[in-house]
């Protein structure tokens, strides 16, 4: 199936990977800037959001990448402010390799680099990026739990204790939480500072009793929702197809907001 065949609304992914030697981890997957641009011309992807992961895929990569083809990708930088020992040095750290420079969003990745969002030095990192002039949006994967891992508070009372420590930060709770999604939904409901985009938990849980929260967001909750695949462990043909298959019912402006539409309107680029 072509997605783009049925899907005339512009698509804009949120959350792609890519990688110098195009080689994803210890995996089979492709990660390439080749593999990107096909299956974005393959399935009418107009933009996409290319993130950098810290200590893995370098900030200034993802920044010349995205220069050679400005039209089509939009950089967003990474930080890990488990790397420093006191939260003034994540916030000098940060100053000096993020303000003023052209990336669009900042990721964050807690499982990865093993850290509760919770703790001193992200909270911190927030403090810190909430105090510019023009504080970055905040990419924040929702996946916190790691062997060894000592959350302060469960997952959905992080993320909304986040979201309301900062309400002049926006957040885009990458993966909308997993299998948590309608609880989160229900719990950020009232941050107008918090979207929930729908990468790798759309692919993940096609089939499981999950589908049915997804087209209940998609009806409900689509002012909130952002389109993403998390390529290159979802390819952006799987995301589509699986978007079409759980919106078949939308109507078409709601549809175009979760494709698109509050995307670029948080990034302002529309």
């Amino acid at each position: 199936m072509n997605s783009r065949d049925s899907l005339s609304e512009m698509v804009f992914d949120s959350l792609t990977h890519v990688t110098p030697d195009g080689r994803w981890f210890s995996t089979h997957y492709d990660a390439s800037e080749r593999r990107l641009l096909k299956e974005m011309d393959e399935h009418g992807i107009s933009k996409a959001v290319v993130v950098a992961l810290a200590e893995y895929i370098d900030n200034d990569f993802v920044l010349g990448l995205c220069e050679r083809y400005a039209d089509r990708l939009v950089p967003g930088a990474s930080f890990n402010p488990a790397r420093f020992s006191t939260p003034n040095e994540v916030k000098r750290a940060a100053r000096a390799s993020l303000e003023n420079r052209p990336f669009a969003v900042l990721k964050l990745h807690p499982r990865l680099n093993r850290y509760d969002p919770l703790g001193p030095c992200c909270l911190a990192l927030l403090e810190e990026v909430a105090s510019w002039d023009r504080p970055l949006p905040i990419w924040l994967c929702t996946f916190l739990h790691y062997q060894g891992a000592n959350l302060r508070k469960p997952l959905v009372d992080t993320l909304h204790d986040l979201a309301g420590r900062f309400p002049s930060l926006k957040f885009v709770f990458l993966h909308a939480g997993g299998a948590n999604i309608l609880p989160l939904a229900q719990a950020i409901r009232d941050c107008g500072n918090v979207f929930l985009d729908l990468s790798f938990t759309l692919h993940r849980y096609m089939g499981s009793s999950l589908e049915l929260d997804i087209k209940h967001l998609l009806k409900s909750f689509e002012k909130r929702l952002i389109f993403g695949s998390d390529f290159p462990e979802v390819s952006l043909g799987e995301a589509m197809d699986d978007f079409k298959a759980l919106s078949m019912d939308l109507d078409k402006s709601s549809r175009s907001l979760v494709l698109g539409g509050n995307l670029t309107k948080l990034l302002g680029l529309g």
